[in-house]
């Protein structure tokens, strides 16, 4: 399979047979454009060594036939699509998506595609590019950017700034500046989403989340010594109650993401909850550690606002940490809602974030807080 694009700039895909038919004739091939990638599950991430060529189911529906030597299919018909990917590309940046998660370039299904990038994508981005070409002789999903002009917000790269807290409006400003220059420099060909009213929007969404900010942390500090080693199965049910009691004491929402990972660590044994991972708890867990953890659920949480405040946009958020993504993937986000006090989902937990009855543990939990 090959991506590439046809003359109206929408991605297009072609498949080509390895052999053609039993009757001896040519290898078939089928191109097609506009069509709907079908978001991966948390099994398939799960299980992806992203640092090595990715294999990969790949199903993509209602793609409009640019050409093909398939006899009886004519261009402009629709046709869906299924097979394995066996990809030569790494895929250390992953996109989240609604519904799940794709290779980065990938989860780009549509030119008016908005990429929102955490910190560690921009890090991946500017040491693989210089200028629009290549840096590397490794081959990722992320190389197909350099050539294609896509819309990129580096918001998040500035919400988190460089210092372990809250940034002031100045660090924000030169973050701001900073991930707009690199970008620029690397992919020059992309639209860096960057205006005359980007700083006064970012310092309105660290002001709106300070508050709710310093609380979690305080949360995140005081439960973090009892969960600084994998919870014995014995103790699984003390911690819980620690857990949920810590959030009430310190005002953190029961239904809120920090809450919900705080619980996986301690349902999932053997320390194996990518919550867990993501938190990263250890001994003298400090604000700096708790911010940064947060500020990686902050970006999850200024996703789904977007999903739900513009439905019918194409947006993904671009991560290189799998736990992150997992987390996203794992809480199976749905029914995105905005309304006059906010924004509102529903979440489905799989059996790898709580298992066995613990997810009906958590669905408790939050049912009690309503």
């Amino acid at each position: 399979m090959e991506g590439k694009k046809p003359r109206d700039g929408d991605p297009m895909f072609i498949f080509a047979e390895l052999a053609g038919p039993d009757d001896g004739t040519e290898p078939r091939t089928l191109s097609f454009a506009n069509a709907e990638v079908q978001p991966l599950d948390y099994g398939a991430l799960r299980d992806a060594r992203l640092h090595r060529p990715l294999a990969i189911p790949f199903v993509c529906r209602n793609g409009q036939v640019v050409d093909t030597t398939i006899e009886g299919i004519d261009p402009g018909k629709r046709v869906s699509a299924s097979a394995t990917l066996e990809s030569p590309f790494t895929s250390h940046a992953i996109g989240l998506v609604k519904g799940g998660w794709l290779p980065s370039a990938f989860a780009v299904a549509h030119q008016n595609t908005t990429v929102l990038v955490d910190r560690n994508v921009v890090t991946q981005i500017v040491g693989r590019f210089e200028n629009g070409q290549a840096r590397r002789s490794d081959r990722d999903f992320l190389d197909l950017f350099a050539d294609q002009p896509i819309r990129i917000n580096p918001l998040l790269y500035a919400m988190e700034g460089n210092g372990r807290t809250i940034p002031t409006k100045d660090e924000a400003q030169a973050q701001l500046l900073e991930v707009e220059s690199k970008l620029r420099s690397a992919l020059p060909h992309a639209e860096i989403a960057v205006g005359p009213d980007s700083l006064k929007g970012i310092l309105g969404l660290l002001d709106d989340s300070r508050g709710a900010m310093e609380g979690k942390q305080i949360f995140l500090r005081h439960i973090a010594p009892a969960l600084t080693s994998p919870v014995a199965r014995g103790a699984v049910e003390e911690r819980w109650r620690e857990v949920v009691s810590a959030a009430d004491l310190f005002g953190v929402r029961r239904n809120s993401l920090v809450v919900l990972a705080a619980l996986s660590a301690v349902a999932v044994p053997n320390g194996r909850s990518p919550a867990r991972r993501l938190l990263k708890f250890r001994n003298g867990y400090t604000a700096g550690d708790a911010y940064n953890a947060l500020a990686d659920l902050r970006a999850i949480e200024i996703f789904v606002s977007l999903l739900a405040l513009f439905p019918d946009e194409a947006i993904q958020l671009c991560t290189a940490d799998k736990n992150l993504a997992l987390l996203w993937v794992g809480i199976q986000a749905s029914d995105f809602e905005h309304g006059g006090s906010g924004f509102s989902y529903a979440m489905t937990p799989v059996e790898d974030l709580f298992p066995g009855e613990t997810g009906r543990a958590w669905e408790s939990v939050v049912e009690g807080e309503r």
